[in-house]
């Protein structure tokens, strides 16, 4: 174990540069770091930024972790934090270590702008983000994969970097950043963190008065907590979005809102409720022409109505689906592609179900969205199983399970209760 002494030591040895960089790595409120993390808030090349970190991770501040090809990323051991943070609160003005901290949080912002961009651009905001998401340098991914790899490898520190941009009085990021780590909510389901985060962002929206920026906290917290099967309180934020978004005569926030609500309903087992709901926010959006919206509350439609008119249903997936294609909606399209494999299963057809299961099983994988990947896994068990194939059907079942443990324990139970006997 190094000493303070030796922790001195280690320090007086380093570069001028090294130096900063081992003082500024000591101020963030996230532990693991990377050369363009590093660069951008030390403001140097990413060679540069590389090269001391690996100067570092010689003499033992950092710890070296499993990277890909070039990108290495390094956590600041817990001591090392102290004494650099110690170091940089004695040698740094104040106003310095706030620029530190800024950079960090704009370069975060920049980063998962540009990436939301990409894997959600249907639910990319129409907020002018100004120059908060400039970026910085170039954004460390190269395709969906490591996209959304880098928003995990930020998760841990994520709320502490919220609280930091909070303290310091930067709403704006706070409220961006939220927004911005959409992707990892809707496809890694993080639902205390997502909950967390959105009601810190609601707050900061709030405070700076941004109608566009309360809505979207609103919604996206909303949508969190009823994932979470925290449905009372999960209605009453999708009320307050409907409320907001009738003040403001926004009919696409509306029908969200109402979609919202509807949802909430079908999962607590009020059908005939969630059917008005549905109905009225499909008549909202066609009223804009809002082609997603209406695409959207036609799955929840069909969900419902598959219990007691499977035909029906799969028309309406079908449907769907040739929409939300239109519309560029990837994801949402597998969904319903999802619902109308189940659905052609269930009408009789199990071979062209387990076909469209199959293909929406491979466009879930492009796009890593773990809950749907585990629904799509245990429906295409689940047919499997009824053509009698049981080492098919054990094998989705299995894999369905594995994937349901990281975002509901009650599914995991539930479905290896089911397999664990064939």
């Amino acid at each position: 174990m190094i000493t303070p002494a030796a922790f001195d030591e280690i320090y007086q040895e380093l570069e001028a540069e090294t130096k900063d960089i081992y003082r500024a790595l000591g101020l963030l409120p996230i532990a693991d770091v990377d050369a363009p993390m590093t660069a951008a808030v030390c403001r140097l090349s990413w060679g540069r930024a590389g090269w001391s970190l690996e100067v570092l991770a010689e003499q033992g501040l950092l710890k070296p972790l499993h990277g890909h090809e070039d990108l290495v990323r390094y956590r600041l051991l817990p001591a090392a934090r102290d004494h650099a943070k110690s170091l940089a609160v004695r040698t740094d003005p104040e106003q310095d270590r706030q620029a530190v901290l800024r950079r960090l949080c704009q370069w975060i912002l920049a980063t998962s702008t540009h990436l939301r961009s990409r894997l959600t651009p249907a639910q990319a905001t129409q907020q002018d983000l100004g120059t908060e998401a400039t970026p910085i340098c170039e954004a460390p991914f190269d395709d969906d994969a490591e996209a959304l790899a880098w928003l995990e490898s930020i998760e841990t520190g994520f709320l502490d970097v919220l609280a930091t941009a909070s303290a310091a009085g930067w709403d704006d990021i706070v409220w961006q950043l939220v927004d911005a780590f959409g992707p990892l909510f809707l496809r890694r389901h993080p639902y205390d963190m997502s909950i967390a985060a959105h009601k810190m962002g609601l707050d900061a929206a709030r405070r700076t008065s941004n109608k566009e920026a309360i809505q979207h906290m609103l919604m996206g917290g909303a949508t969190g907590l009823s994932s979470a099967g925290q449905l009372d309180t999960a209605i009453d934020w999708y009320r307050q979005a409907l409320t907001s978004a009738r003040r403001w005569q926004d009919a696409q926030a509306e029908g969200e809102a109402l979609l919202g609500l509807a949802s909430c309903d079908h999962q607590a087992g009020r059908p005939d409720e969630a059917l008005l709901l549905l109905a009225e926010a499909t008549n909202v959006w066609r009223r804009c022409d809002y082609r997603r919206g209406i695409a959207l509350a036609t799955l929840v439609f069909g969900e419902i109505v598959l219990v007691d008119d499977p035909p029906r249903a799969l028309s309406l997936f079908a449907w769907a689906r040739g929409l939300l294609l239109e519309a560029e909606a990837s994801y949402d399209a597998a969904r319903a592609l999802v619902l109308q494999g189940h659905s052609r299963v269930v009408t009789g057809e199990s071979g062209a179900g387990i076909h469209d299961l199959e293909m929406a099983l491979a466009g879930l994988s492009d796009v890593t969205s773990t809950r749907w990947r585990a629904r799509c896994l245990e429906l295409l068990g689940a047919a499997w199983l009824g053509r009698g194939q049981r080492d098919e059907a054990r094998s989705c079942f299995a894999a369905a399970t594995d994937l349901y443990a990281g975002v509901s324990r009650a599914d995991s139970e539930r479905l290896r209760a089911v397999w664990s006997g064939l």
